[in-house]
């Protein structure tokens, strides 16, 4: 009868410790992928900050509306801001080399994105939107499209941002599923 008795308490024992250890893991990859999240959302406006700090000061700007990041041949952040006379300006700093050399459009002398995003649903209404953003490719500020087409390929289209002609264009087949 003790035997028995020993024998249910360590199966009992057993599984108390397993279901234990399993929780344990369970919660560490809970914790260890939050973090992880919470790393990569933080990479992705890594120096907005510091980019927004700098623009205040060396330019006209006095409110900054959004900040995106272009990566290209080289990365930029692309700064939506107002100036004291309430001009709205596009700013692409280069994340590149302690020079930073500026190129600042006027939004008023370009083709807004809804325009440009207009035009492209009545070109491709089959398409899958994903993003729209200013480039600078080459020293010439664009419109990056992107998007997937009707054979499922992801495309990045390259529009002019002052007239909306196309400048490029990169499509790109899935090879795994």
């Amino acid at each position: 009868m003790k035997i028995r008795r020993s024998l249910q308490f360590t199966r009992h024992s057993w599984f108390v410790w397993t279901m234990l250890i399993f929780l344990i893991v369970i919660i560490s990859c809970f914790i260890y992928l939050l973090f992880l999240y919470l790393d990569l959302k933080d990479s992705k406006t890594e120096g907005f900050a510091d980019t927004k700090q700098q623009i205040l000061q060396a330019t006209s700007i006095e409110e900054i509306d959004k900040i995106n990041k272009f990566n290209g041949e080289e990365a930029y952040h692309v700064i939506f801001g107002t100036t004291d006379s309430g001009k709205k300006q596009i700013i692409f700093y280069p994340l590149q080399g302690k020079k930073k050399d500026l190129t600042t459009i006027d939004q008023s002398d370009i083709i807004a994105e809804e325009a440009i995003i207009g035009e492209w649903k009545q070109q491709c209404s089959s398409c899958e939107f994903i993003k729209i953003t200013p480039a600078l490719v080459n020293d010439k500020p664009l419109w990056e499209l992107t998007y997937r087409d009707e054979s499922d390929r992801y495309v990045l289209d390259y529009l002019s941002i002052y007239d909306g002609s196309r400048y490029e264009q990169y499509r790109f087949k899935q090879m795994f599923e």
